[in-house]
């Protein structure tokens, strides 16, 4: 798939002007990929591909300290550049190392190289979080121990390009307090656990990008035909980072010349928008990348993501679950469980010391022969059913379970109604016995099975258990999108509703009651209804073999002075995300739930905005409100300040009020403010202004990049 968006366009220019570059430096002397350097750690006991740029005519031999008497020699090809060698490396050790090059203007020189064990670690911000960063729990202690030289880190730059680049810019160093504290903080405490715990050197590679979707980290081909191919069709985040494997290619290509133990994946916060192919996506991520290092199998260990307060029901559970059965479809891997050391009130949770050592867990006892390490809390096993109870069965659950607390919670049973209710468990050995008196026929349990769910069930060694459900029915239900198309003369609104799953139908109601099978009418696709004020459109989707979702959405439309009339902005909105309704976006009734996926929403990219409207006469303003999104782990800010004027003739405004706030300096939850400016004037022109953050602050993981200020709707009363 090939889209020539400007960025595509941009990126290419980049990556030719980088080729040449480098072409012009080959000629003029030897040039190595920056991964290779001083301070690396190379993986031991193997032996690896050295590779670098030289002029044709140049004659290298390359000089290993640790092969004494040998040399190894290369010359470049005459349309790459490119010169490589076979280097066989020793078993760990402390003793440093140096590699010399001749052949060129000058020797060069790498020293200080130690060999162990080398892992590369990416995700998305919860990988990338560096302590300098904030909002994390670290020790005074834990910062001292950071300054160890037998740990060395490499970060690999944030690039997104079209095509697959043979280098990154980086450098290897030593561990220190400072280069700690500008490092992935999961990938550090991992490297340090295995480190404590081997006592050898450990490299670490961290290759991560807040806020990017899976799909960008795939080989695009993978994109070509399929049920992937169809994914990315959505409308989805991936396009802020360039199309399908654009991050592959500035991330990961560069590095696939190396010989390493293994992969360290925490991400999956962006694909709650498209869970259901998470597991799957999972398993072709870890598939391609073994492929590109040669070694099939090679370690794999990720992270299930945290509770948070996900826009829609059970995205977030949904996606964790996919992660737990990603475990039976990807061999060789392994899950870091996070349910009781996350923080629904913030998608970063601070505690980046204990994602590490789980992770390590899995490392040290399948990689590193510890056998007596347990790496896991419970994992659903399988589920028998007991009369009117069901029996949940668990792996990693040896010395029974344990629940933190009185009782156990997060349980929920349904029979075949599918109708799910709180249950009562309890432990008998390894095993759970649930039952509810609402179900006396079960035929499925759901657990954690909430965006926020922080359920209290452990293994003998303090692990918790993964989220987890028995069923297949559908769990996750899109929100039926509104679209105002036209306010007639009567005040009566042209609507219609559509829903991001094309397989999905819509049945809807306009008396105030729930539709279903027996209640309502089938929304056409294509054919607009008509709603009058004070009317409440109350909607149900229903999948492709007819279950019915198990809530509604509703829409009223609410009138007021500004409704219907079009509203002129000034820049105009990113063509990403434009609002439902072009220049009466902002005017149609529709406000914007927390998704930022919710096509009422408006953006603006770093731009401050402002937006004129023509009420079409003069008339008495009593009060102004807009709404603006609050999704900070998504880039989105609310402004710093709103100004609104009035004028009675379109050119000149005079002053008629204003709202600030200070910034926000952590992540928060994700909201909607909705601030409003008492006018009490006669106007018939209005003029807001909204100050946009412009770029993420320093506490931000996107700091420096541009913010995104989303707006709904400007209601004027």
């Amino acid at each position: 798939m090939h889209i020539d968006t400007p960025f595509v366009k941009k990126a290419r220019r980049a990556a030719c002007f980088l080729l040449l570059l480098t072409a012009f430096h080959a000629r003029a002397d030897i040039r190595l990929p920056s991964i290779f350097g001083s301070h690396m750690v190379l993986q031991q006991n193997t032996e690896i591909r050295f590779w670098g740029w030289a002029a044709p005519e140049d004659k290298l031999v390359i000089l290993c300290s640790w092969l004494p008497g040998r040399e190894f020699k290369a010359g470049a090809d005459r349309s790459s550049l490119q010169w490589s060698v076979l280097l066989p490396t020793p078993e760990a050790s402390y003793e440093p190392h140096y590699i010399t090059i001749k052949g060129g203007w000058a020797d060069i020189v790498l020293d200080d190289i130690l060999f162990g064990e080398v892992w590369v670690c990416s995700g998305q911000s919860n990988m990338e979080w560096r302590p300098s960063w904030g909002n994390l729990d670290i020790t005074e202690a834990q910062y001292e121990a950071a300054n160890d030289s037998s740990l060395r880190l490499f970060t690999v730059p944030r690039m997104s390009v079209p095509e697959s680049a043979n280098d990154c810019r980086g450098a290897w160093s030593r561990s220190t307090r400072e280069e700690m504290r500008q490092f992935s903080a999961v990938a550090y405490f991992f490297g340090r656990e295995l480190r404590d715990r081997l006592g050898i050197p450990i490299g670490l590679i961290n290759t991560s990008w807040g806020g990017t979707p899976i799909e960008a980290w795939m080989h695009e081909q993978d994109f070509e035909t399929g049920a992937f191919a169809t994914a990315i069709t959505e409308h989805h985040p991936i396009w802020n980072y360039g199309r399908p494997g654009s991050l592959w290619n500035g991330m990961i290509a560069p590095l696939i010349s190396l010989k390493i133990k293994g992969f360290l994946w925490y991400q999956g916060e962006t694909n709650t928008y498209n869970p259901g192919l998470y597991a799957d996506m999972l398993q072709q991520l870890a598939a391609d990348w073994r492929a590109d290092f040669g070694d099939s199998e090679l370690a794999f260990y990720y992270v299930q993501i945290a509770p948070w307060r996900y826009g829609t029901p059970r995205e977030g559970a949904e996606l964790r679950d996919r992660q737990r059965r990603a475990l039976d479809l990807i061999p060789h891997s392994g899950m870091a469980v996070t349910s009781d050391i996350g923080n629904i009130e913030d998608i970063h949770p601070g505690n980046k010391t204990d994602v590490g050592k789980r992770l390590a867990a899995w490392a040290l006892k399948n990689d590193y022969g510890m056998t007596d390490i347990v790496c896991s809390g419970p994992l659903y096993r399988g589920m028998s059913i007991e009369g009117n109870k069901a029996r949940v069965h668990f792996d990693y659950a040896k010395g029974g379970l344990q629940a933190h607390g009185e009782r156990i919670c997060c349980f929920e049973i349904a029979g075949t109604d599918r109708h799910f209710y709180p249950a009562t468990a309890v432990i008998e050995g390894e095993s759970a016995l649930v039952f509810s008196p609402e179900v006396p026929a079960p035929a499925a349990v759901r657990f954690a099975f909430g965006n926020i769910s922080e359920p209290n069930l452990f293994n003998a060694e303090g692990l918790p258990a993964s989220c987890f459900r028995t069923d297949d029915w559908p769990a996750v239900w899109r929100n039926a999108d509104f679209k105002v198309l036209k306010i007639l003369d009567n005040g009566d609104a042209l609507l219609s509703i559509s829903c991001s799953d094309p397989a999905s139908r819509i049945r809807y109601t306009l008396d105030g009651s729930e539709p279903d099978t027996e209640n309502g009418q089938w929304a056409v696709p294509g054919t607009p209804m008509q709603v009058s004020p004070g009317k409440v459109l109350t909607t149900r989707v229903f999948d492709a073999q007819m279950a019915p979702a198990d809530r509604t959405d509703q829409f009223a439309l609410q009138l007021h002075l500004a409704s219907g009339k079009t509203v002129v902005p000034s820049p105009e909105p990113s063509a990403k995300h434009p609002g439902s309704a072009g220049t009466k976006s902002l005017s149609d009734g529709l406000l914007g739930t927390t998704s930022p996926w919710d096509m009422a929403w408006q953006g603006y990219e770093g731009d401050d905005a402002t937006w004129t409207i023509d009420l079409g006469k003069v008339q008495r303003i009593g009060r102004i409100r807009a709404g603006f999104l609050r999704a900070t782990a998504q880039w989105i800010f609310p402004p710093l300040s709103l100004r609104v004027s009035v004028s009675d003739d379109g050119k000149v405004f005079t002053p008629a009020g204003e709202w600030s706030e200070p910034p926000v300096t952590r992540h928060l939850s994700t909201d909607v403010k909705r601030p409003s400016l008492e006018i009490g004037k006669k106007a018939r022109y209005i003029r807001m202004e909204a100050k946009n953050i412009g770029l993420c602050p320093e506490w931000h993981q996107g700091k420096g990049q541009k913010a995104w200020m989303y707006v709904d709707e400007i209601t004027v009363e």
